[in-house]
């Protein structure tokens, strides 16, 4: 049976499709029994979404100005 850190370590093969069968079965175990992995696959599912969707929204041209200065400030020193 996987512990917790290698079913996050195969989470994107696990979604990707790309895991042989034998070891598919022995997470989805894990997954049966492991509440808070399953949490974390949801949230892992939806980041991508998420992110598309916080990308559809511009940031106002002052806050991009003045984010942009303030980071460049950050980088010399």
């Amino acid at each position: 049976m996987f512990t917790c850190r290698d079913s996050i370590d195969l989470l994107q093969r696990f979604l990707d499709g790309e895991m042989p069968e034998e070891e598919r079965h022995r997470l989805k175990e894990h997954l049966d029994a492991c509440p808070p992995c399953v949490d974390f696959l949801r949230t892992y599912r939806a980041t991508p979404g998420l992110c598309r969707k916080a990308m559809v929204d511009q940031m106002p041209r002052e806050l991009s100005k003045q984010l942009t200065a303030f980071l460049r400030q950050r980088l010399r020193k």
